[in-house]
């Protein structure tokens, strides 16, 4: 999703469009001499009026609809294709490699890393690549292929790829990592997890920005039960292992996991399918289960877990995101505990 440092950003690509189209027809009207479009001027008008159609689109887009919007985000993701659709038309418009709108495919490589993760970047390059290939193949031949200009705008893209891929390995680092943690102070002593205030930080955090995030809490059935008949020192010993079990599976690509309180964790995840998320708890339980066997006096105990999952709405401030999870959890607590309920956001 989109943050407000990234719709601004977004905006000045749109009004850019604008201005590029604006000087495409003006240069069209004007050229003298040397044509730099060699096409008929219906089809060059046509192309420039479907260019300003999903121009205005996405622009009205940007102005109308909430910065965090599903659908704004979708808006944008169509109005890249369909510029990458446009330059490609452009440049077989106006001579290919020799062409003095090539630059256009460089703007097009770095403005994909507004909303593209690194893999998609990547794509990108080698399809632009490719793309500017078979224009060149289309225009000029075979013979092409082996012009110092073809090769070293080939290089060019290549290197404004890699560059564009280097600025979204930032970009995602950034974007969910990390929060200046002075780790001594902002871990639980017992089970080497995140504390409370460290959760609600990351939580506004993140709750903010409107990332696409999934939220687990959970607590231990019947602990006290356990505490009361092993001693506190081995309910510290369960804590452990639970804690050791989410530092081992939850790694910093995939999220952060919390100490909430007393018997209760939490654990904030960038995965929001529902099958992906079972079959973490799924884990994350039989790994508690085979650890917690190992200690000798809780052989035999089955230690259960009762957990809440929700995923973040447009309209939850954290507060409300937690308290919805919260009660999920309550509700696999009331109906029989060792089970998992999630909330409406997964119907």
């Amino acid at each position: 999703m989109f943050n407000k440092k990234d719709e601004y950003i977004e905006n000045i690509f749109s009004y850019a469009r604008w201005l590029l189209l604006v000087s495409l027809a003006l240069i069209f009207m004007l050229q003298q001499g040397e044509e730099i479009f060699t096409i008929d001027q219906q089809i060059f008008w046509y192309s420039i009026g479907i260019a300003a159609l999903y121009t205005l689109i996405v622009h009205i887009s940007l102005k109308a609809l909430a910065t965090y919007s599903k659908l704004k985000l979708i808006i944008v993701h169509i109005g890249l294709i369909l510029d990458l659709i446009f330059y490609t038309i452009i440049l077989l418009m106006a001579g290919s490699h020799y062409s003095l709108f090539l630059p256009l495919f460089f703007i097009w490589l770095l403005h994909i890393t507004l909303v593209w993760s690194m893999k998609i970047s990547m794509l990108m390059t080698v399809l632009v690549m490719a793309t500017y290939s078979i224009i060149s193949y289309y225009i000029n031949g075979v013979n092409d292929f082996i012009t110092i200009p073809f090769i070293m705008n080939l290089v060019f893209i290549l290197l404004i790829g890699i560059l564009t891929s280097s600025m979204t390995i930032r970009k995602e680092a950034s974007s969910f990592d990390h929060i200046d943690y002075k780790e001594e102070a902002m871990k639980d002593y017992v089970s080497g997890l995140y504390n409370h205030r460290t959760f609600q930080n990351t939580l506004m955090k993140l709750v903010d920005q409107r990332k696409p995030i999934a939220l687990i809490k959970f607590n231990i059935d019947d602990f006290q039960m356990l505490n009361d008949r092993l001693g506190y020192e081995w309910g510290d010993r369960v804590l452990a292992v639970i804690g050791s079990t989410l530092d081992f599976w939850v790694e910093p690509q995939k999220g952060y996991s919390f100490r909430y309180n007393g018997d209760e964790f939490t654990v904030i995840l960038f995965d929001q399918k529902r099958t992906h998320l079972e079959q973490e708890i799924e884990r994350w339980n039989n790994y508690i289960y085979e650890h917690v066997q190992l200690l000798e006096p809780l052989q035999g105990e089955n230690v259960t877990l009762s957990y809440g999952v929700g995923t973040l709405m447009e309209k939850d401030d954290h507060n409300e995101f937690l308290r919805r999870v919260d009660r999920c959890m309550q509700q696999a607590k009331a109906s029989g505990k060792n089970r998992a309920v999630f909330d409406e956001t997964f119907q």
